[in-house]
C-alpha cells in the first residue's frame, strides 16, 4: 500500500530538485550566451587579422616594386658614371 502523505522531508526533497534543475538550466543558459559572445569576438578578431594580412601582402608587393626600382636607378647611375669616366670627365 502506497501512503500519500506530504511531509516536510518530501517537499525539501522536491523544492532542492527544482532548484538545482533551475540552477543547472541558468548556468547553461549562461555559459552559451558567454560561448556565442566569445566567437563573435573571434569573428570581428579574425576580420581585422585578414585585413592586416592584406595590408601587409599590398607593402610587400610595393616594397618589393620599389627596391626594382631602386636597382634599375643603381644600374643606370653606373652607366652614366662609366660614361663620365670614359670620356675624361670628373665625378669628384
Amino acid at each position: 500500500m502506497i501512503v500519500w502523505e506530504i511531509s516536510l522531508g518530501t517537499l525539501l526533497t522536491l523544492g532542492t530538485v527544482l532548484v538545482s534543475a533551475a540552477g543547472f538550466y541558468w548556468k547553461q543558459n549562461y555559459d552559451s550566451k558567454e560561448i556565442k559572445e566569445d566567437i563573435r569576438d573571434i569573428k570581428e578578431d579574425i576580420k581585422i587579422l585578414n585585413k592586416l594580412i592584406i595590408e601587409s601582402a599590398i607593402l610587400t608587393k610595393d616594397v618589393i616594386y620599389l627596391k626594382d626600382r631602386i636597382e634599375l636607378f643603381e644600374h643606370r647611375f653606373d652607366k652614366v658614371l662609366d660614361y663620365l669616366r670614359k670620356g675624361g670627365h670628373s665625378v669628384d
